[in-house]
């Protein structure tokens, strides 16, 4: 079985994403949370340009899993909980980078507030999809385990439960919190929701980048393992 699988892309870039939104708006809202570990200058080109970046890459292959369903033949219901939220959240990140690309290089808070109301409804809802697609991976063992031939991941493929939950806690799971803690977060002197959302967003970009890096080498290895007669290492 030969599979197109670009989900790894994907994967970066959500979680690139997941990472940079609340730190963007740390700089914005001149808030200072830990870790932040980008430039506290208030310029909004590079932050336009980032978001355009991660956006039309998102979007892109987000459309075309959604309308293509490239892993059909491995699972035909995957690519919609994989396709549909990325297309969502790549178009969200093209319009971000429009508007501050369209209103000047300096990050206004009060100005960034307005404009987010609305655009926070589609992010809180957002959050509604990602919260069912959570269910539905540990329900449904929607993700399952990683063949038997994919290095590393393959280590438990006799315990698809561990996937499926990290999937659905750590990565949907923490995203879906951090998209319905938003609309709250960027009010004036949130307590709560901003710091809610910043560590979730966080933890769940970092999971979801990092997973989806180690896939370059694991999907390759998976790949040669069933299609050539290459080496079948398990590592």
């Amino acid at each position: 079985m030969r599979l197109i699988m670009f989900n790894t892309t994907m994967g970066v870039a959500a979680g690139l994403a997941l990472m940079l939104v609340p730190r963007f708006w740390a700089v914005a809202s001149d808030a200072r949370p830990p870790l932040l570990l980008v430039n506290r200058d208030r310029a909004a080109g590079g932050w336009a340009a980032t978001f355009g970046l991660l956006g039309t890459i998102l979007t892109s292959l987000g459309f075309v899993m959604t309308v293509w369903h490239p892993l059909a033949p491995a699972k035909d219901y995957i690519d919609t909980i994989f396709g549909e939220p990325t297309l969502i959240l790549g178009v969200l990140l093209l319009a971000a980078a429009w508007y501050l690309a369209r209103h000047g290089d300096s990050l206004d808070e009060d100005r960034l507030r307005a404009a987010l109301g609305p655009a926070s409804w589609v992010v809180f809802w957002l959050g509604i999809v990602l919260a069912w697609c959570a269910a539905a991976i540990a329900r449904f063992n929607v993700v399952s385990s990683a063949p038997a031939e994919e290095p590393i991941t393959g280590l438990l493929h006799d315990w698809p439960m561990i996937e499926n939950l990290f999937f659905a806690i750590v990565l949907y799971g923490l995203a879906a919190v951090g998209c319905l803690a938003f609309p709250f977060a960027i009010r004036a002197n949130s307590r709560i929701a901003w710091p809610l959302m910043y560590w979730a967003f966080t933890v769940s970009g970092i999971a979801f980048a990092l997973f989806s890096a180690m896939n370059f080498y694991t999907h390759t290895g998976l790949l040669i393992n069933l299609g050539t007669d290459g080496a079948d290492f398990r590592w």
